[in-house]
């Protein structure tokens, strides 16, 4: 099943959706790797433009994309949505704010 991660292959969490977050999970779209990005919103904002929108020159919806959609085509991808709160790195494992 496509973005479930398996114990044959390693997991990677990514924390954020922004432009570091996103480049860093289309980079590893070729690896051997299991990607779970989390985020604490379910869309990416392009903020080189919102003042744009601010002058109603662009809508809301032309500067933000759902995570989904932007990595719809990645199969190894799943997008969660959460606020991580802490991260264990001994335990290998994030705390969420639900």
């Amino acid at each position: 099943m496509p973005g479930v991660p398996t114990a044959s292959r390693p997991h990677v969490v990514v924390v954020g959706g922004g432009f570091a977050g996103l480049w860093c999970t289309r980079a590893l779209a070729p690896a051997a790797v299991d990607i779970t990005l989390v985020d604490r919103v379910n869309h990416h904002l392009f903020q080189p433009l919102l003042y744009q929108v601010a002058t109603a020159g662009l809508s809301a919806g032309d500067i933000a994309a759902p995570l989904r959609h932007i990595l719809r085509k990645q199969a190894n991808v799943t997008v969660r949505w959460g606020e991580v709160t802490g991260i264990d790195v001994a335990g290998r494992s994030l705390a969420l704010a639900d």
